[in-house]
């Protein structure tokens, strides 16, 4: 997990003078099914290792189900899991696999149906950048389902996209040597994609637990028109960081270094708080999401000696718990608000 300690301070002043959220109350909203939420929860294995489970529910937090996998499939502490855009498979962003000499771990993306079947575990050429290029980060899958956006690690760092049937076919999109280009979300008319942009910190350690900024880019889907939207040092550098697209087309939600989420649009104007209504200013909210109507948001939430996974509406306000332990070698992570018809 990446240090906090070398918070940007001029990031903290900036979300100081955001905005108040009165037009988020206001935001349009677009038709369409809100169905079931995923997410993973992982344990901390001090034995050992660090898997997670996946899981599907309701949006209101009932019916939860894990998605069984093959046996001996390991999911990463931190990955996620993101609908595809018809709401029938899930997209894990991290399942480990020996490299090989045999040793742990590459990352390697999966796809699988919510009742577990069609496992496809995603195996792009090895290596794919260059000689330390050590595995990948896949977040985001295109509307028509043909290929998955990633980030690659290596010393040319960027944002690629890869078949969805096999990993195959590695186009890349983004070029940040040193740093990394991780994205996180699509344009709902497919033609653009957000993404972080890692600078490279002082602290040590692999890419990209050693950078101290991020900042949030958008781009064309093939890799043209780069535009920054926000300073780097505002947005959270770790990998709980999130940056989704709203329904509407029109704004970008992510979170800070402090655990607030905020709103920003594709300009970089606007950029807006979003206080949630928690009752209580201590708690650290991060990797948020919208229902695909846009009315609710989605997101994790440390609060109370514990984290759980919450829904509010788009100005913060009626805060729902889904989710919550106490336990602290249990993290939940990634979730996403899909179209998958919801379990009566």
């Amino acid at each position: 997990m990446k240090s906090r300690t070398l918070m940007c301070i001029t990031a903290l002043t900036l979300f100081a003078a955001l905005t108040l959220p009165g037009e988020l109350a206001a935001q349009q909203t677009t038709t369409g099914t809100n169905g079931q939420i995923t997410f993973t929860q992982g344990v901390l294995d001090f034995n050992g290792g660090a898997p997670a489970n996946v899981f599907v529910a309701n949006p209101d937090g009932s019916n939860v189900q894990q998605v069984p996998l093959p046996e001996g499939i390991r999911v990463e502490i931190f990955s996620g899991s993101v609908w595809s855009p018809d709401g029938k498979k899930l997209l894990i962003s991290h399942t480990l696999r020996l490299d090989n000499t045999g040793q742990c771990c590459l990352f390697q993306p999966a796809t699988v149906k919510p009742d577990g079947s069609e496992f496809n575990q995603l195996v792009p050429p090895t290596p794919v950048g260059g000689p330390s290029a050590n595995g990948i980060d896949c977040w985001v899958w295109t509307l028509d389902q043909s290929r998955i956006l990633c980030a690659f690690d290596d010393e040319n760092a960027g944002a690629f996209s890869i078949r969805a049937s096999d990993g195959g076919d590695p186009v890349r999109l983004t070029t940040d040597p040193g740093g990394q280009d991780l994205p996180t979300d699509i344009s709902p008319d497919g033609t653009r994609f957000v993404f972080l942009r890692y600078r490279p910190g002082a602290s040590p350690g692999p890419r990209p637990f050693q950078t101290q900024k991020v900042a949030i880019f958008v781009a064309n889907i093939d890799g043209t028109g780069i535009r920054q939207i926000t300073p780097y040092g505002l947005a959270n550098a770790h990998e709980f960081t999130s940056a989704q697209w709203s329904p509407d087309g029109v704004k970008i939600i992510s979170e800070t270094h402090g655990g607030r989420l905020f709103v920003v649009r594709l300009d970089g104007t606007g950029l807006t708080a979003i206080p949630l209504q928690t009752g209580t200013g201590q708690y650290f909210a991060f990797e948020p999401h919208w229902s695909p109507d846009g009315t609710r948001i989605l997101f994790c939430m440390f609060i109370n000696g514990g984290e759980g996974i919450y829904t509010a509406n788009p100005d913060g306000s009626d805060v729902v718990q889904l989710t919550f332990t106490t336990e602290f070698t249990n993290f939940y992570n990634g979730p996403d608000w899909g179209t998958h018809p919801v379990t009566p």
